[in-house]
């Protein structure tokens, strides 16, 4: 089996309902002991392409509803730090109590479901038509994080673990750039660039090497057209897959020798998501948090809710912050600081 993690970035954003609600249940929310943030937390290769690691994952794994599997793995698994799963509870900073699938409309075929539509190459033009349907969802899935600020005071959680939740909740209360990334599993995934399958890391082609993973391979159209007369790429992939338009207008026309440059991404199949971290490091760039819900504002007054934030960011930041709002024009430049 193999693991695979993507990151993204996360903007704070305010919440102003009361609940956050999911498919299948309603959360209440604690705001004196907990902090929500709403993530997306990982898009699929139809719409979104290869993350930053050139990792690409599939739309129909995301709707697969085996038990540990597809999107719903994501529920009640915990919430970590730096992917540090392997300390178990001493590493958790929460935990991910709900999730949601952002899924595709189907129009006229709301009869189907997409691993229904994936079954041949044939069906490419059906999926082509969902694809382009107006108003289309991108497919993402999005994890709900609780994270417990009690365990700051935890003696079952890691010291260095506790002074990075400190850190965390100061984040997210002023409102400060955050980045996540998700954990999973993997059954087997595929070579965009010569279709070689692994289940295992010693499986691997050497295109999905260290240094050439992400890099481009001259093959010939009539190698990449094979493995979509295979079903083993599809032709929605293409134009992630391929370094130019003109490449992929080769592939699909028909038989031709030409070379072509592709990207040499892998393509992760059955994947079972088990954590979701908080990281310095961002890969899924495209991906931003959607909401957060920290400690209402409503529960203290204006000054003592600034003064806080105040403490909290620290002077030298606050007047950082003047300036920039006196350089973007926000402040007149006439008004001085004493």
């Amino acid at each position: 089996m193999l693991v695979k993690v993507t990151n993204q970035i996360v903007q704070a954003r305010p919440l102003t309902i009361q609940h956050i609600a999911g498919e299948r249940k309603i959360i209440p929310l604690d705001t004196k002991d907990f902090r929500y943030l709403r993530f997306r937390a990982i898009g699929n290769l139809e719409v979104s392409s290869f993350n930053g690691n050139w990792d690409g994952f599939p739309y129909e794994h995301f709707e697969d509803d085996r038990p540990g599997f597809g999107y719903k793995s994501f529920v009640n698994k915990r919430a970590h730090f730096e992917h540090n799963s392997a300390l178990g509870t001493r590493g958790s900073i929460g935990d991910l109590p709900d999730a949601f699938l952002n899924r595709f409309n189907y129009g006229q075929y709301d009869n189907y479901r997409w691993s229904d539509l994936v079954l041949s190459p044939d069906l490419a033009p059906i999926r082509a038509e969902i694809l382009q349907l107006p108003m289309q969802k991108d497919g993402s899935i999005e994890v709900l994080m609780r994270i417990d600020t009690k365990l700051v005071k935890s003696a079952k959680v890691d010291r260095k673990v506790k002074s990075a939740l400190e850190r965390l909740i100061r984040m997210i209360d002023s409102g400060q750039t955050l980045t996540c990334s998700m954990g999973c599993n993997v059954g087997f995934s595929v070579c965009s660039a010569c279709g070689n399958e692994a289940r295992f890391a010693h499986e691997y082609c050497d295109h999905l090497s260290s240094s050439r993973k992400g890099g481009l391979t001259i093959v010939t159209a009539n190698q990449i057209r094979d493995l979509l007369d295979k079903n083993i790429l599809r032709p929605e992939w293409m134009k992630w897959i391929c370094a130019s338009k003109f490449d992929v207008d080769e592939i699909i026309k028909g038989s031709s020798n030409k070379g072509i440059a592709v990207r040499n991404g892998e393509i992760n199949h059955e994947n079972s998501f088990f954590e979701l971290s908080v990281v310095g490091m961002p890969a899924f760039t495209k991906a931003v948090q959607l909401e957060k819900y920290a400690k209402r504002m409503q529960d203290e007054g204006r000054r003592e809710y600034l003064n806080r934030l105040r403490k909290q960011i620290g002077d030298d930041n606050v007047l950082d912050i003047y300036s920039l709002m006196q350089e973007e024009g926000i402040i007149s430049q006439s008004c001085a600081v004493m």
